[in-house]
């Protein structure tokens, strides 16, 4: 069987070499690429169009590409074979297979391209590690770059210095987990996604539309979504551990059996874990008795779901914080919070600072001297309660700019009025 090619004046494949964007070296537009067709002069864009590729394959051409989806770079590829075919005819190279693509029993020969052919892995290889070793490079630039500058995505902080610490402000002040720095590539752009995506009212999780942004980020705080969808394949390029192995995501590797039978039980059971889960996030989502990132009391050891914490410090202790706090903007509440759990932490009391022996009777002291309400405002509008007394402090992760939000709300109150 012949396959049929149009000849084309198709220059000398040289080196292969993966483009860097000359704009910002800091960020990678993920756009489509653009792939000739093997044989003619049809092009298609990919990923989007990957689908179309193949039947176009098949139907002109007689041809597969075993595992297209796990190659680096389809432009690259393609243009190697199309350049390859004029020197020598693909049913010299490549592997023959008959099909029955009607289902009537009429076979049809095709020729396939895969990593079953020596020069077609060597290449898939080559694509994987230059691919590899090019998102290395952007990884260490964006380490080392101490120039950083943005906005938070939550708040009004202005934030300039390097990255891992602007992924740390999103963990430790808002609880927004995006993973650890170390394993984050092309961090603006994983940022910009975000943005977006919080911009036209999307949960950043769950992807579910919402009117406002008030409405949002009551839904992403009670059902803790701050954080990223691992079945939410468009976050994958952002995570190096997908980028490691030639044709793999992150998923494959976890999934892949161990060598230590103890390690196989342990990888079944964390599977059979998974399988649970993936089957029905509803289940998950709806579960109130199971608290993630409990919150602890400012005064005593109780910890519990954000609201009920508040509910707990206004009967337990009648210290009411919605109430106390609702004209403080983000950044006093910040710093009240930290006040009191630095003063607690010491055995101060927080309105008169006096010193007691242990907290049983710093609780009873303040309880008798009717001291569970807000001190001056000197004592704790200070630049060093900007940072948390303690790092995992889950009380920090809810709090909200009120004003923000009133002036959204009532915004939002006009628009749908």
């Amino acid at each position: 069987m012949e396959v049929r090619m149009e000849e084309q004046n198709v220059g000398a494949f040289g080196p292969l070499e993966f483009s860097h964007p000359s704009e910002n070296v800091y960020s990678y537009s993920f756009r489509s690429e653009v792939a000739h067709c093997l044989f003619c002069s049809d092009m298609f864009k990919l990923p989007e169009e990957r689908t179309y590729f193949s039947t176009h394959l098949f139907v002109h051409h007689q041809f597969e590409i075993a595992d297209m989806e796990m190659i680096a770079n389809m432009s690259k590829y393609c243009n190697y074979w199309r350049s390859r075919f004029l020197a020598e005819p693909p049913n010299k190279i490549c592997s023959r297979m008959l099909i029955d693509a009607k289902g009537d029993g009429t076979c049809v020969n095709i020729l396939v391209l895969g990593k079953f052919i020596p020069e077609d892995k060597k290449l898939r290889e080559d694509l994987h590690n230059k691919q590899m070793m090019w998102v290395l490079t952007q990884k260490i630039n964006e380490r080392e770059d101490k120039n950083f500058s943005r906005k938070c995505l939550l708040c009004r902080l202005q934030f300039k210095g390097c990255r891992a610490d602007y992924l740390s402000h999103l963990s430790r002040l808002h609880n927004m987990q995006l993973g650890q720095p170390e394993n984050l590539v092309f961090i603006d752009d994983l940022l910009n996604c975000i943005e977006t995506r919080l911009e036209s009212l999307h949960c950043l999780f769950c992807n579910k539309l919402f009117k406002n942004q008030t409405v949002l980020k009551e839904h992403m705080r009670k059902k803790q979504h701050k954080k990223i969808n691992p079945k939410d394949t468009e976050f994958d390029k952002f995570y190096i551990i997908n980028y490691l192995e030639m044709g793999k995501n992150w998923r494959q590797v976890k999934n892949e059996p161990d060598d230590d039978d103890d390690d196989d039980e342990l990888s079944n059971a964390e599977n059979s874990d998974r399988r649970v889960s993936v089957g029905n996030w509803s289940d998950w989502e709806e579960d109130e008795d199971k608290v993630e990132n409990p919150v602890v009391c400012l005064f005593c050891e109780r910890s519990s779901s954000f609201d009920e914490i508040q509910s707990h410090m206004n009967n337990a202790h009648g210290f009411d914080f919605t109430r106390i706090s609702v004209d403080m903007d983000f950044y006093h509440q910040v710093k009240l919070v930290n006040y009191v759990r630095r003063q607690v932490y010491m055995g101060h009391c927080p309105y008169c600072d006096k010193i007691l022996p242990n907290r049983r009777e710093l609780l009873e002291h303040m309880s008798m001297e009717s001291h569970f309400i807000v001190p001056q405002m000197q004592l704790w509008d200070q630049p060093e309660y900007f940072f948390p007394t303690y790092e995992n402090d889950s009380f920090l992760c809810h709090l909200n700019d009120h004003q923000d939000d009133m002036a959204e709300l009532h915004l939002s109150k006009k628009i749908f009025m």
